[in-house]
C-alpha cells in the first residue's frame, strides 16, 4: 500500500514515463503498422541490402573483436604480465569516447592517398572506405565493451576449478580451453549479444566510414530517407526501423533464454585469490604485444586527431603546414560556443532529471509493496534497449509533429533533445540506483517512522544522503553520453540547437574536416580531465 504523501509523486512519475518512454514508441508503432506498403517496403531490395550489410558488419566485428578481447582480457586478469592496471585503464579509455571520433581519426590515418599512414608507408595503400575498414574502426571503438566485461568475468570466476585442472596435470593453455572458456561461455555469449546490438545501433561510424564507400546499414538508411525524403521519407524511415526493433526483441529473448539455461556459478561461497599464471620467458614479449595493442587502438588514432587538428592542408607533413588556425576557426564560428553551451546544459539538466526520476522509480521498486512498481521500472527501461535512430524517429513523430497539433510541435527545439536524452538514459540511473537502495537496511526507515518521521522525511534525511554516492556516479554515467550524443541529435536538432556531436558531424561531412579534428581533440581532452577528476574524487572518499 502506498502512503498518501507519495501518491502524487508516484502518479507524476508514471505520467512522465508514459509521456517520454511509451507513447512515442507506441505512436511510431502505430504509424508503421498503418503504412499501406509496409511489407513491400520491408522486403524491398534496397532495404534487404542494408539489412544484410548491418548483419554482416555486426557478425564480422563481433568475431574479430572476440578474437582480440578474450586473450587480451585473460592476459590482463589472470597472468603475471607487468603493468596490468595501467594497461587496463588505457584500454578502457575509449569506452568514454564517442565512437564517431574513432571514425574521424581513422579517416585521417587511412584516407586513400592523403592519409597519414599512406604518406608514411607509400606502398601499402590503406583505404579506410571499405568493408574491412568499417569492421576495423567498429572493433576499435567498441572493443572496450568486451574487454571490460570479460575482465570482470575472469576476475569473478572461482579459481578452484582451474587449480583442480592444473593439479590433474593440465597445462595453462589446456586449462584455459577446457575449463575457463566453457565456464565463461554464458558470460561471453551475453556480452557478445550486447556488442552485436551496439554495432547494429551505431550511426556515427557507418555514416562517416560507410556512406562514402556506399556501404549503407539500417541506421544510415533510416537517417537518409528521413532527412531527404520529406514526409514520405519519414514514413519510410518508420517502417525500416521495424527491422531494428525486431532484432532488438530477438536478441533480448535469446539473452534471457541463455541466462536461464546455461548460467554457471562462477563465485563460490569461500573467497580465495586467483593464482596468477606465470608466463615465464613469455612475460615481456606478451607485454610488448599489450603495449603494441594500446598504441594501435588508443594512441595512434587519438594522436592522429591531434596532429590533423594542427594541419592547414590534410596529409601535408611539413612544419609550415602546422598552425592553430583550425582551433581559431572554431572560436570564430558562431555555432561553436552555441554547441558547447547546448551540450553542457542538456547534459547537466538531463542527468539531474535522470537522477531524480530514477531515484523515485528505484524507491517505489524497492520500498513499496504495490505491484505496478515493477511494471514502472520495466517501462522506464524500454528506450535504452531501442536503437537511438528509432528513438529519434519516435520523438519526431510524437513531439515533432505535435500529434497533429502545430502548437505542440517541438521539433528543432532544445526541449525535444532534452526529453530524448532523458528517455534514452533513464535506465542507466534505474539500474544503478535499485541495488544502491537495496543495500540500505529497511530497519533505518522503520526507526525513523517510529520516531515520527513521514515518508518524505525518511527520503530526505536517510535514503537520499545514504544513496548520494550512487547518485553522483549515476550523474556522471548519464552526463558523459549526453554530452557527446549524435544518433538521436542528428535527427532532432535545428538551427540554434546544435550540439557538440552534430557540429563535429557537420564539420566532418560537409565543411571543414580539419576543424572537426580540432573540436574532437578538445572533446577528448575534456573527457580525459573529467575522468581524472572522477577518479581523484573516488580515491579521496575511500
Amino acid at each position: 500500500m502506498l502512503r498518501k504523501t507519495l501518491k502524487p509523486i508516484y502518479i507524476s512519475v508514471w505520467c512522465v514515463v508514459l509521456l517520454i518512454c511509451l507513447i512515442p514508441l507506441g505512436t511510431i508503432g502505430f504509424q508503421s503498422i498503418s503504412h499501406q506498403d509496409i511489407f513491400s517496403l520491408l522486403f524491398s531490395p534496397y532495404v534487404l541490402r542494408t539489412l544484410k550489410m548491418s548483419l554482416g558488419l555486426g557478425i564480422a566485428s563481433l568475431f574479430f573483436s572476440l578474437f582480440l578481447a578474450i586473450p587480451l582480457s585473460y592476459l590482463l586478469s589472470r597472468t603475471n604480465i607487468p603493468w596490468k592496471r595501467p594497461l587496463l585503464l588505457v584500454l578502457g579509455f575509449p569506452f568514454v569516447i564517442p565512437s564517431y571520433l574513432f571514425a574521424i581519426a581513422w579517416v585521417v590515418l587511412a584516407l586513400p592517398k592523403v592519409g597519414l599512414l599512406n604518406r608514411v608507408f607509400d606502398d601499402l595503400n590503406f583505404n579506410i572506405y571499405s568493408f574491412s575498414g568499417l569492421v576495423w574502426v567498429t572493433c576499435n571503438a567498441f572493443l572496450p565493451l568486451l574487454t571490460n566485461s570479460l575482465s570482470k568475468s575472469f576476475d569473478s570466476m572461482d579459481p578452484s576449478l582451474e587449480e583442480a585442472a592444473r593439479i590433474s596435470g593440465a597445462g595453462p593453455f589446456r586449462t584455459f580451453l577446457k575449463i575457463t572458456i566453457p565456464c565463461l561461455f554464458p558470460s561471453i555469449l551475453g556480452t557478445s549479444l550486447v556488442f552485436f546490438f551496439t554495432v547494429l545501433s551505431s550511426f556515427g561510424i557507418p555514416a562517416i566510414i560507410g556512406n562514402p564507400a556506399k556501404l549503407f546499414v539500417l541506421t544510415t538508411q533510416i537517417f537518409t530517407v528521413s532527412k531527404m525524403g520529406g514526409l514520405k521519407g519519414a514514413e519510410e524511415g518508420f517502417v525500416i526501423s521495424f527491422w531494428l526493433i525486431l532484432i532488438a526483441l530477438l536478441l533480448s529473448g535469446i539473452g534471457r533464454f541463455l541466462r536461464q539455461k546455461y548460467q554457471v556459478s562462477l563465485v563460490g561461497g569461500k573467497a580465495s585469490r586467483h593464482s596468477l599464471v606465470d608466463l615465464g620467458f613469455l612475460k615481456w614479449p606478451l607485454f610488448g604485444v599489450g603495449i603494441s595493442g594500446v598504441f594501435l587502438l588508443v594512441f595512434l588514432p587519438l594522436g592522429a586527431l591531434f596532429i590533423s587538428s594542427l594541419m592547414k592542408i590534410p596529409g601535408e607533413l611539413s612544419w609550415s603546414n602546422f598552425s592553430f588556425e583550425n582551433y581559431l576557426y572554431l572560436f570564430r564560428m558562431k555555432e561553436g560556443p552555441v554547441a558547447l553551451i547546448n551540450s553542457v546544459t542538456l547534459a547537466v539538466l538531463g542527468s539531474l532529471t535522470c537522477c531524480g526520476i530514477g531515484f523515485f522509480v528505484a524507491y517505489f521498486s524497492q520500498r513499496s509493496q504495490i505491484k505496478s512498481a515493477s511494471i514502472l521500472e520495466r517501462a522506464a527501461s524500454i528506450p535504452f534497449s531501442i536503437p537511438g535512430t528509432v528513438m529519434g524517429l519516435a520523438f519526431i513523430v510524437s513531439f515533432g509533429t505535435g500529434w497533429g497539433f502545430q502548437k505542440l510541435s517541438f521539433l528543432g527545439t532544445p526541449f525535444i533533445l532534452f526529453v530524448a536524452y532523458v528517455a534514452k538514459d533513464l535506465a542507466i540511473a534505474i539500474n544503478h540506483l535499485i541495488p544502491a537502495l537495496g543495500q540500505i537496511d529497511k530497519s533505518l526507515d522503520e526507526s525513523a517512522r517510529i520516531s515520527g518521521a513521514g515518508e518524505l522525511a525518511v527520503i530526505d534525511k536517510i535514503l537520499f544522503p545514504l544513496s548520494f554516492p550512487a547518485l553522483r556516479v549515476v550523474f556522471g554515467l548519464c552526463a558523459l553520453p549526453m554530452l557527446t550524443e549524435l544518433t538521436m541529435s542528428v535527427l532532432l536538432y535545428g538551427p540554434g540547437t546544435e550540439t557538440l556531436g552534430t557540429l563535429i558531424f557537420q564539420l566532418q561531412d560537409y565543411s571543414n574536416p580539419q576543424a572537426a579534428c580540432a573540436l574532437a581533440s578538445l572533446l577528448v581532452v575534456g573527457l580525459a580531465l573529467v575522468m581524472l577528476a572522477f577518479g581523484s574524487l573516488s580515491q579521496k572518499q575511500k
